[in-house]
């Protein structure tokens, strides 16, 4: 054999080997920032999942497990958590992870200035609302270090405590964070601590993680590297998965899942999830100030129709913003949002002409979704039921990137919005809503009662006191209207045969560590 036929063999050897430990992941669009306290979309929190981890992490069935910290204690009365963290822990450039940093990270999640979407969910360590709204310093936080270990006081004992410290907004982030907050996120910058590292990252072609090495448990990982790629439109996401370019697509359309799971049956998973797939109203926008309005908007819309004719997939018809799945929670009854449609599209019309709309002066929208083929459909169906009311609707499409950035600015009149769970309990929606979360309260909603409601919840230790509190405050802001609840969502993946290691679950996390990919199954 020739020394260049060689080559050439060995070659071929090592571009096979790299194929089969590579994982190519589809995402629904190009990342905002892989910042852990911006990230927002679901797309943003599993990258951060595979390039960061917190006190606690998520196995492959999305349940809290320990993370950096291996083993805590619980005072008796459930509001001290002490942490105790593994020995040994080092940032993917070698240097030492500390409590220190720990206390940093969370200081820096509930800062006013980091504006991070998931602030709210950490209301209930001590102080943490008066630190997010500015009424306290970062350093009045109730989280604290000591040798080896990090503790939590808590405002009220709080049951879901673990998955809300597995979730992507309370991982650790690195001192260059801190000091670096617009810059420390790009390849050859960032530094993690989670099973992978940042490699490369071209916008609207792909980002590639590498393994991290120094990974805590780097021994368990098998996939070397890691590529995910933008793909917002879903219908071709499907064609190249067909085409074997990915291994995994997040989302397939609705429309096709009969056919999907049909053809791929094997390869199209459908998981019922804490997914709500809904309107937000900008109640800051002249048009939308008036309760009526925003009521109109809700009852109009035929629901059994929208889920049964254009979603599907599993799709369930949503009038409450937490889904019937959430654990020890029963729902408002909202009896119009139930009433037959001509009677609730008399009664928007109703409610149109009290506000000042009618033939003459009608009432005109402007309708914000995602440049996606399958929120088209739904968007001008949703048009069409509210043009029957007397409301003349145009739809904007963008990329999901100045999507969400027109959310958060309030450069919007209604956009089109999911919330996927980060974890199984109603608060985690309803605390969305709060006037103080200023990155995911869209609609800008802001009610003092609600606010209150929220407040007590947080501070009630008896269940099904707590889960009464919260039930009175979704039927108050259902009542307001700042959201139109639309349909609860069942998770669509197509993953791979040659992928092993992925469990369907509830909210629809599949960190890359868990994963394999195998050759022998020709992919």
């Amino acid at each position: 054999m020739t020394v260049r036929l060689l080559a050439f063999l060995l070659a071929i050897v090592a571009s096979l080997s790299a194929s089969a430990q590579t994982l190519n992941r589809a995402g629904r669009g190009e990342p905002g920032s892989l910042d852990p306290h911006k990230a927002n979309s679901q797309y943003e929190q599993a990258l951060v999942l595979d390039l960061f981890e917190g006190l606690l992490a998520f196995d492959a069935d999305g349940l809290p497990v320990p993370g950096i910290a291996d083993s805590w204690a619980v005072s008796p009365d459930n509001r001290r958590y002490v942490f105790n963290l593994r020995s040994g822990l080092v940032w993917s450039d070698g240097s030492p992870l500390t409590p220190e940093h720990v206390v940093a990270s969370f200081r820096r999640l509930l800062d006013p200035k980091t504006a991070a979407p998931g602030a709210a969910q950490m209301y209930v360590i001590k102080n943490a609302r008066a630190v997010n709204t500015g009424a306290m310093p970062p350093s009045a936080l109730g989280v604290s270090a000591a040798t080896g270990t990090v503790a939590l006081e808590l405002e009220a004992p709080v049951p879901y405590l673990p998955a809300l410290l597995a979730a992507a907004f309370a991982v650790v982030v690195p001192p260059q964070a801190h000091a670096n907050p617009d810059s420390w996120t790009r390849p050859g910058v960032l530094v993690g601590n989670g099973a992978y590292t940042l490699s490369e990252w071209e916008p609207q072609s792909h980002i590639t993680l590498v393994r991290n090495e120094r990974f805590r448990d780097a021994a368990t990982v098998k996939i070397a590297r890691v590529v995910y790629q933008p793909a917002p439109d879903t219908t071709i996401a499907v064609t190249r998965f067909r085409n074997k370019d990915f291994d995994m697509v997040m989302e397939f359309p609705s429309a096709e899942t009969d056919t999907l799971i049909a053809e791929l049956k094997n390869e199209a998973r459908l998981t019922s999830s804490l997914l709500t797939y809904y309107l937000a109203l900008n109640t800051q926008d002249p048009k939308l100030a008036d309760r009526r309005v925003r009521r109109a908007l809700s009852i109009a819309i035929d629901r059994d129709t929208l889920v049964s004719k254009v979603v599907r997939g599993g799709a369930l018809p949503a009038i409450t913003f937490v889904p019937p799945a959430a654990a020890n929670y029963a729902p408002p009854a909202l009896d119009l949002d139930a009433a037959p449609y001509e009677v609730r599209v008399r009664e928007a019309q109703r409610l149109l002409a009290e506000a000042g709309y009618g033939p003459d002066k009608p009432l005109r929208l402007a309708y914000s979704h995602t440049a996606n083929q399958e929120l088209r459909r739904i968007a001008v169906v949703i048009a069409a039921m509210w043009k029957r009311a007397g409301v003349e609707t145009s739809l904007l499409n963008t990329e999901g990137r100045v999507h969400f950035s027109n959310l958060r600015q309030g450069v919007f009149e209604v956009a089109f919005v999911a919330w996927l769970a980060d974890f199984n309990d109603a608060a985690n929606f309803l605390t969305v809503l709060e006037s103080s979360s200023l990155a995911s309260n869209y609609a800008r909603y802001n009610n003092p009662a609600y606010d209150s409601l929220l407040r007590q919840a947080a501070q009630t230790s008896s269940s099904a006191e707590r889960a009464k509190v919260l039930k009175d405050a979704e039927g108050l802001m259902l009542s307001d209207q700042p959201i139109v609840p639309l349909y609860y969502g069942a998770t669509r993946n197509l993953v791979a045969r040659r992928v092993t290691g992925w469990r369907g679950n509830a909210i629809d996390v599949h960190l890359s560590r868990y994963l394999n990919v195998n050759s022998d199954q020709g992919r």
